[in-house]
C-alpha cells in the first residue's frame, strides 16, 4: 500500500471590511491509499464560506470545493463554527490526491 503526502497552506485574502478575518494553519498530512484524509483551517472572525484549492506539481492552483458549491465525488466539507475550522475530508484517497491544498476566505 502506497502512502500519500499532502501538504495543506492557508492563505487569506484581505481587503475592506474582511481585513479582520484570516485563515491560519500549515500542516503536512499522511495517509495511506483507500484512507479518508481530512485537512482542517482555522478562522478568525465571522465566517460563512472557505474555498479550497488543490495545487499539483508544476500546475497552478485549481478550485475544489467551497461550502455553497455542488456535491464533489469524494470530496466533502465539515464547519464546525464552535472551534472555528473548516474540514475538507478527502474520502478513498490516492497517491493522485498528492498535492498542496490551499484555504482561502
Amino acid at each position: 500500500m502506497m502512502l500519500l503526502l499532502v501538504w495543506i497552506m492557508i492563505v487569506s485574502f484581505h481587503s475592506g471590511k474582511f481585513s479582520k478575518h484570516k485563515a491560519t494553519s500549515e500542516n503536512e498530512v499522511m495517509g495511506s491509499e483507500g484512507d479518508t484524509v481530512t485537512l482542517s483551517c482555522n478562522y478568525s472572525g465571522s465566517v460563512n464560506s472557505l474555498y479550497w484549492y488543490q495545487q499539483k506539481s508544476s500546475s497552478s492552483p485549481q478550485f475544489l470545493i467551497a461550502d455553497y458549491s455542488e456535491k464533489t465525488p469524494g470530496l466533502s466539507l465539515q464547519h464546525d463554527k464552535k472551534t472555528r475550522e473548516f474540514h475538507l475530508n478527502i474520502s478513498s484517497a490516492a497517491v493522485t490526491d498528492s498535492a498542496v491544498y490551499y484555504c482561502a476566505l
